[in-house]
């Protein structure tokens, strides 16, 4: 039983050479599966953000926080609609273009969240940009000065132009 267990002099040291080897891998992969995971929730956190703005828009409701309740209808949508992206590893932009507010006709919501991942080890799809846009009819109709299309700024080298 003893002849089992015991090591010659050249194998002593080889259990930490495997680990180095096997562990690299094993926290690639596990860094990995964080960074995407939180992308992933960025990405549905953006379109559910979205969705929700664009029904708060056509029925004009935009909830009780107290730090959106000052500016146009479009800007306080604009930030409850930040709020309701919470993006966990990147910053929120929101678009809205509702210039010709009458009942009947659609309000578009617009979002990018530049995620670049909260490790930085891996390369993120789209250059890191996750953009969703919902456009929905107007339910009810207020005077048309409340609303105007409007849009946070943007950093160097992104635009709204997927969003009209």
């Amino acid at each position: 039983m003893h002849a089992l267990t015991r090591r010659s002099r050249h194998e002593e040291g080889a259990a930490a050479v495997e680990f180095a080897l096997v562990s690299s891998v094993l926290f690639l992969v596990l860094f990995g599966m964080i960074q995407y995971g939180l992308w992933f929730s960025d990405s549905l956190s953006t379109r559910q953000g979205v969705r929700e703005g664009a029904r708060h828009a056509v029925v004009e409701s935009f909830g009780y926080d107290a730090s959106c309740t000052t500016g146009t209808n479009s800007a306080r949508l604009r930030c409850s609609t930040r709020k309701d992206i919470g993006a966990i590893a990147g910053t929120p932009y929101v678009k809205v273009n509702a210039a010709n507010w009458q009942k009947g006709k659609a309000v578009v919501v617009c979002a990018m969240v530049k995620a670049d991942g909260a490790l930085g080890l891996l390369p993120m799809p789209n250059g890191g940009w996750i953009t969703s846009k919902t456009q929905m009819s107007i339910e009810q109709a207020t005077q048309a000065g409340a609303w105007t299309n409007t849009a946070d700024a943007l950093p160097a080298g992104a635009t709204w132009d997927w969003c009209s």
